[in-house]
């Protein structure tokens, strides 16, 4: 083989071998993401599967670790981090918090709404008894002018 087909020949084995480092590279990405993603969710459910939870979370740890490590051996670049397993207790905190807080403003509003609501019925049941009144002493007064005429 001459000299400039041999390079040629390389030039191609190495754009081969990109492309190929390439598709590597976004597959483990996009597994890394997926896995991401599942111990998110895993963590965000901590309190309606404590043993499971966790386990996704382990379960990620180690398959990132494994192919972090694949993607070093290969010269790819990873920026994989680590996911912390959440702890029942700090997510029954957090939502015995939430509970408490969206509690609280939700009493506040129900006592706003209270009291319009009361100062609205003070206001009609003052014009109801206003009127009511008017119309009686209306009333009186009309029975008592004519037995005044008849004197």
């Amino acid at each position: 083989m001459a000299p400039d087909d041999l390079d040629g020949h390389r030039v191609g084995l190495r754009a081969v071998r990109q492309k190929r480092l390439d598709t590597i590279s976004q597959s483990t990405q996009r597994l890394l993401a997926r896995m991401e993603a599942a111990a998110g969710t895993a963590n965000a459910k901590v309190l309606l599967n404590p043993i499971q939870s966790p386990a996704v979370v382990r379960s990620r740890e180690q398959v990132a670790l494994v192919v972090t490590d694949f993607q070093g051996r290969l010269g790819i670049e990873s920026g994989g981090q680590s996911v912390e397993a959440r702890a029942w207790t700090a997510a029954a905190t957090e939502f015995r918090d939430k509970v408490l807080e969206t509690g609280a403003d939700q009493v506040a509003a129900s006592r706003r709404l209270g009291n319009e609501t009361l100062g609205r019925a003070r206001s009609v049941t003052g014009k109801i008894s206003s009127g009511i009144a008017g119309r009686t002493l209306r009333r009186r007064g009309s029975d008592e002018e004519p037995a005044q005429e008849a004197e």
